[in-house]
């Protein structure tokens, strides 16, 4: 199996790509963050988030943001993808999730969040339990509980990273192949993944106190240097 390109590598080559691309690169993530914020903050406005009904609401109109925003995401992962390899590349490609597999996207994700959540059930039912009988000995199940499903929805969210950028290289395979497909390109690469995206995290944290205009930069650094990331991992398969 050839080497993957370090953490380090990858960077660098996320910083030399985006030379020149900054300008559409922040454009595209301004966009986004005002279409997923704004509908976010309409809703905050229009509903009473003190009554049951209202924050019912409110978390119904989240989760569909959220699917709206994992179709933004293709479309990022679709401009970034134009960066390194050199094909012609505007703001506008951000939507091209919509035109061409949105729902495929957001089918990857509810798969992904179904199996997510269904790591959680064991915590969910140990505490349960500690409430209903009031015997606190099982807050070690609970406890239990919450490393396995830390640790397990870690490990489904590595084996599917991939998928949203597979969705653009394959538009002819299903839900099904995608995820089976990231999952295989992911074998024996979970961890220098994980670094990667950990390696990040400093940067991140750096941000809050920019009141988020950091961002600007980071998040086109950070998606660049995962599509990177996974342009390393097409040359395996």
């Amino acid at each position: 199996m050839k080497q993957l390109k370090t953490s380090s590598a990858l960077k660098a080559d996320a910083k030399e790509i985006l030379l020149g691309k900054y300008k559409t690169a922040v454009l595209a993530y301004v966009i986004m963050e005002l279409i997923v914020s704004g509908c976010l903050t309409l809703i905050e406005l229009q509903v009473n988030l003190q009554t049951a009904a209202g924050m019912l609401l409110y978390y119904a109109v989240y989760f569909i943001v959220v699917l709206l925003s994992t179709v933004l995401v293709v479309g990022q992962n679709h401009l970034y993808l134009n960066f390194y390899r050199g094909a012609k590349y505007e703001t506008r490609d951000i939507w091209i999730g919509f035109r061409t597999c949105a729902d495929r996207a957001i089918l990857i994700y509810l798969t992904i969040f179904g199996k997510t959540f269904l790591c959680c059930i064991p915590c969910m039912i140990a505490t349960a339990i500690m409430i209903f009988t009031q015997n606190y000995y099982f807050a070690l199940l609970v406890a239990a509980g919450i490393v396995f499903a830390l640790v397990k929805g870690t490990l489904i969210q590595l084996d599917y990273s991939q998928a949203l950028y597979l969705i653009l290289d394959h538009p002819e395979q299903s839900v099904g192949e995608l995820l089976s497909g990231s999952k295989s390109m992911m074998k024996g690469h979970r961890g220098s993944y994980f670094y990667l995206l950990v390696s990040f995290l400093g940067i991140f944290l750096l941000s809050i106190m920019t009141f988020g205009l950091g961002m600007l930069w980071i998040y086109p650094y950070f998606t660049a240097t995962k599509t990177g990331y996974y342009l390393e991992l097409t040359k395996q398969s």
